[in-house]
This record gives structure tokens, sequence and C-alpha cells, in this order.
């Protein structure tokens, strides 16, 4: 009797355990998901908890856009200089010309630059305004972001001169993309000014500055220097400027023996000196016999190329009545110069050239690989190589290499000035410089252009062109002459033009100051 209240429990938790009683309903508060706290409101104190602002992202802009040098901060300027950035062939340059007599190894310059970014220069950081720099040579300012990573290199170009004419050339070379250039003017027959802008290599880690003393090549300036031989050897009476040249008698008689084409054998001396040989290129269906990839002449020797002509080619006029400009007949008149002198064109070319004092004039060379050790790059702003012209068959017409300076002194040499003596006697300047085919200005002379309608006070002029070069000299009438020579050239609108404008208010301002 005692077990019966102990089953009984056992029974009811037994029970109890199959059928447990239902969970209470949830409250109504119990349902609402509680938030975190925040602010002000959060038990551990004002924004303890809260989310930092996420760092804005440090700057990645490294620009130099100015350079600026205040007296205040260089006691050897009288007033402020800026300085000109440009950029080229892919490499940022900042050029800047300072008064002759500036102390240039210790400027200090103001620079903007990027927000928040820093200078250095040798691995210096630069105070803005402060801190003084030597820039007698090429220096590079190194401008580096915000971020510490991301940098630029700026090539600062610095020298003493005339700021008008250097900011002229600047402003040509930045409208331009001219990395090199070269500037010479002649007064009363000595060189008054003489500067080189820019670089001669534009090459990123190893810049090469240009300098007046770099060589570049002349393309068809190189015609004026033919003519120059031409008459020296009339000069001393080893040649007529009426010579037929491929006639029996005539100096490449030898050379071009057998029967030629009807008219050719009328074409005399003069009439290449002024392109009215009576060949133009409509005779050959618009191909230029010396630049040129047709199958007739690519590839030739110079000879077979005239052979050709002779043999196939008639002159389109009579020789000597018609003017049409032809780079074929100044290669021929190279000929005439080696078989009447004896001598290799070049070698006669640099001994006419040092009766100037000119030494360092070549012919060029057709790879880049057999450059001088001081001349220029060449840079086409257009598809065709610059290395890829055949420069050693264009010798006379377009293939000299020289300098700024030296160009200056074969200037000094042809201009009727008796403070230097002159190459040729008066009676050949004189004939040189008569125009043969118009009856006004801009006609052609033996080599030369001859007066001009916009800047009157050229007595003669002559450009030159190819890819990767641009050059122009020119002979005043008021004995001041300039030459300006270019390591590439636009093939912009008004190009021309405005290398023209340069070299004309170069001599403008020599003419006037110097």
């Amino acid at each position: 009797m005692k077990k019966a209240p102990i089953l009984l429990l056992a029974a009811c938790l037994a029970l109890w355990q199959c059928n447990p009683l239902p969970a209470p309903e949830p409250d109504e508060q119990q349902t609402v998901k509680q938030e975190q706290p925040s602010g002000p409101e959060d038990e551990t104190g004002p924004g303890q908890n809260q989310e930092p602002e996420p760092a804005a992202p440090k700057s990645e802009e490294c620009e130099l856009t100015a350079l600026h040098f205040w007296p205040s901060a260089n006691s050897t300027l009288k007033e402020q200089i800026d300085a000109v950035p440009m950029r080229i062939q892919g490499l940022d340059m900042i050029l800047v010309t300072f008064p002759e007599g500036c102390d240039m190894s210790s400027m200090v310059a103001a620079f903007d630059i990027s927000k928040k970014a820093t200078v250095r220069v040798d691995q210096v950081q630069l105070v803005n305004g402060r801190s003084a720099v030597d820039f007698t040579g090429i220096t590079t300012w190194t401008v580096v972001a915000e971020d510490g990573v991301h940098t630029a290199d700026y090539i600062v170009l610095a020298r003493e001169g005339d700021s008008y004419i250097d900011k002229k050339v600047y402003s040509f070379m930045s409208a331009n993309s001219i990395p090199g250039v070269a500037v010479a003017i002649t007064k009363n027959s000595r060189t008054a000014y003489c500067a080189g802008y820019g670089l001669a290599e534009a090459k990123a880690g190893n810049p090469v500055r240009c300098t007046p003393q770099h060589l570049f090549r002349l393309a068809s300036v190189s015609k004026t220097l033919t003519s120059i031989c031409i008459l020296r050897l009339c000069q001393e009476g080893k040649l007529s400027l009426e010579d037929k040249v491929f006639a029996p008698a005539g100096p490449l008689a030898e050379m071009y023996s057998g029967e030629h084409m009807p008219r050719c054998d009328e074409i005399r001396v003069i009439d290449l000196l002024t392109h009215r040989s009576g060949w133009n290129y409509s005779c050959t269906g618009g191909v230029d016999p010396i630049f040129t990839d047709d199958w007739r002449f690519a590839g030739k020797s110079l000879k077979t190329r005239v052979e050709y002509m002779l043999k196939n080619v008639s002159p389109a006029s009579t020789p000597g009545t018609q003017y049409s400009y032809y780079n074929l007949g100044f290669c021929i008149l190279g000929q005439v110069i080696e078989q009447v002198s004896g001598l290799s064109y070049e070698d006669y070319l640099r001994e006419t050239a040092a009766m100037a004092g000119a030494q360092d004039i070549w012919l060029s060379r057709t790879p880049r690989s057999g450059k001088r050790e001081n001349e220029c790059v060449f840079y086409s702003q257009s598809s065709t190589d610059p290395y890829e012209n055949n420069m050693e068959i264009a010798a006379a017409c377009g293939g000299v290499t020289a300098s700024a300076a030296d160009m200056a002194l074969i200037l000094s040499a042809i201009d009727c000035d008796d403070k230097v003596p002159d190459i040729l006697q008066r009676q050949w300047l004189d004939r040189m410089y008569t125009n043969y085919t118009s009856s006004g200005k801009g006609g052609y002379g033996l080599g030369w252009w001859i007066g001009h309608n916009v800047f009157t006070d050229w007595t003669a002029w002559h450009t030159g062109s190819l890819a990767g070069t641009a050059t122009l000299w020119v002979r005043g009438n008021n004995s001041t002459n300039g030459v300006i020579l270019c390591n590439s050239r636009s093939y912009s609108d008004g190009f021309n033009a405005a290398m023209m404008t340069v070299i004309d208010e170069a001599m403008s301002r020599v003419a006037q100051k110097y």
C-alpha cells in the first residue's frame, strides 16, 4: 500500500512529458527587433561606436604648369621672368631665357603645381619660391603627387639671351611640336646672335640639349650651296653657265655618251640652276626621280636614274624657257662639280665652305646609325620615316648637313659686304642673286628665291623640307642675314609662314639692337 503514491507520481510525470504545456504568447515588446544604440543614447558614451568616415583618396595629380622668377627672390633680375612649358615627342619641357649677365647657377623659382604635390630636383625637395637651383645645365624637375606614387618629370632648359627673340622661337616650337631649333643672325658680316633651343635628341632619361653647333639636315637649302660651288668653278674659269651639260663637249659628255631624247643635249648649266631644264614631274607621271619608290628609280644609282631620263624622257619644254622646280637638276649639278673639280661633291663643298671659316659641313647619311656624334636626331610628324630617304642620292639637291653657326659664317661670305672676304667675286654674286624666272619678287635666281612679297627686306632666301627637317636661310638687304634649322616639321597650314616670321622678327631685332 505504501508504493501507490510513488506509482501515481510516475504516471503523472510521464503524462506531462508527452503533452507539455504550450509556451506563453510573446508580448508586443518581444516581437520588435532591438536596434543598436548609437550617438548620445549609447550607454558607452557619445559616438564611441560610430563607424569612422572613409578617408578621401590622396590625389594622383602631378602637374607642373608654370615657373616664375621674381626680382624679389633673385637679385640679378630687374623684372619677372616666366618660363614657357611645352610637351613635344612625349616629353615635358620648360624653356626659359634669362638676361645676359644673370647668375644662372643660383636662381629661385616660384612654381605652380598640382594641389598637395611636391617638387624635387636631384632628390632634394624644393620650397616654393625659396629654394635656389642651378640652371646652368639641363635640370629635371620631378613632381610627386600627394599619394607619393605618381610622378612626372619636366626637363627644364634655361639660357642667357634676348628674351624677345627667344620667346618667338619658344612659341614657334610649342605650336609646331619641334623638339630642337638652332638660330643664327649676322649683321655687318659678323655673327650677332646664335642660339640653340630645346633638344637635339628628345630621349627620356638622357636628353641631349640642342646647340648652335649641332648638325641639321639642310634639305633643299643644300641647293644654294651647290650653286655657290658651281659659281666658284665658273669664277676659276673651269666651267661656263652656258655649257651644255650632256652635249658632246659638255662636262658630263663622257659619263652619259650615246643617243639622248630630243632637247636633252640642249640643257645648260644655268638651266639646271634655275629649274628651267624643261623636265618636270609630269614628264614622269608625277614622280620625283630622287624621292620615290617608283620602280624606274627606287634603289637605282644616280647615274642610272639620269640615264633613264636621257634615254626615255624628253624635256616637256625648250630648256631655258619655263620654270619648274626639279630636284634631279641639282643632283646633276653635283655630278658636274665632281667631273670638273676632280673631287667628290662633299670634298669640294667642304673646301668651298672652309673659305668662309665653316669647317663642320658634311653629306648626310641615310640610316640613323650613320649620324655623326653632334648631329641631331630627326623626328617625323608624318608616316614617312626620316631615315628612309636616300640622302646619298639627294646629296646636291637636299643631302647636306651643317650647323647654324657655320651657316652664319657662309652667309657673311656671300653677302656682298667687304667687311669679310666673300667666297665669290661681286660679278658672280650679282648673277647668283638675279631673278631669272619672274619680272617681280618671288622668282628664282641661281639656287635662290629672289625677293619676297611679304618680307620685303629679303634679297634672297631658300627653304628646305624633308620628313623630320625644316630649314630656312635669308640674305637681307639691310646687312642682316638669318638662318633657322629645325629637327622636325609640321604639315599644318601656315607652318612655313610661321618659320619665316620667326626668322624675320629675329633679323629685325638684331638690325635694331645689335
